[in-house]
């Protein structure tokens, strides 16, 4: 749960978000992405204050319900919050054929082939073709039946250790805004996939808007 203050001119948000593998955001890592004026203007708060006579600190404690329902919503859904970041992930390492097997951590060695002249994406995207047909475009909130994309990856990527990719990952900043939030994470194999990684998604639907990785 997060706690919205106004101090000083600004908003201040303390508390955690919880956003999955995405990470678990803490007081200083989230911020309200905006000047201290603007939070008057957005949908939320004029749906539910008078903003000619209402206070900073009524505007605190409604953008505080805001985003407590949002983080409710957001683990309502995570599974999908969850498979949008590593399809993301996953996409870029196939794309780029990412050579994850330097390091060590991210490597389960049984599992990789002997010949290193294979290359090891083939299979995996044809397979991608014929089992994931993953849409990003889609959103994230349950509405739209999706494939497993932690499944798949599981399943056809055994020379990867996802586990701890997962686990390795470090949240950086999460901002809040009128009708969406973004994340900002890393990963700390020395940003072997996920360097500076940031999306905005959409409050309506939890679609992903706005990917960027290194």
């Amino acid at each position: 749960m997060v706690k919205v203050i106004a101090e000083n001119g600004e908003f201040k948000v303390e508390g955690t978000f919880d956003m999955g593998y995405i990470g678990l955001f803490k007081d200083s890592q989230m911020e309200i992405m905006t000047t201290y004026a603007e939070p008057r203007e957005w949908q939320c708060v004029t749906e539910a204050l008078d903003t000619e006579s209402c206070t900073d600190e009524d505007i605190a404690a409604c953008l505080t319900d805001h985003i407590n329902e949002l983080e409710k919503r957001v683990q309502a859904n995570i599974k999908h919050i969850n498979d949008e970041f590593l399809y993301k992930i996953y996409d870029m390492m196939t794309g780029c054929s990412n050579e994850f097997w330097d390091h060590e951590e991210l490597t389960v060695k049984e599992f990789m082939p002997e010949d290193e002249d294979i290359d090891i994406y083939d299979d995996i995207i044809a397979a991608d073709e014929e089992h994931l047909g993953y849409c990003e475009e889609e959103p994230n909130d349950g509405s739209v039946e999706k494939p497993d994309v932690e499944a798949f990856i599981r399943k056809y990527m055994p020379m990867f250790n996802l586990d701890n990719f997962i686990n390795g990952i470090v949240p950086e900043g999460l901002c809040f805004g009128d009708g969406s939030f973004s994340f900002q994470c890393s990963d700390k194999f020395d940003y072997a996939l996920a360097c500076s990684a940031y999306d905005e998604i959409e409050e309506e639907d939890l679609s992903f808007t706005d990917w960027h990785n290194f």
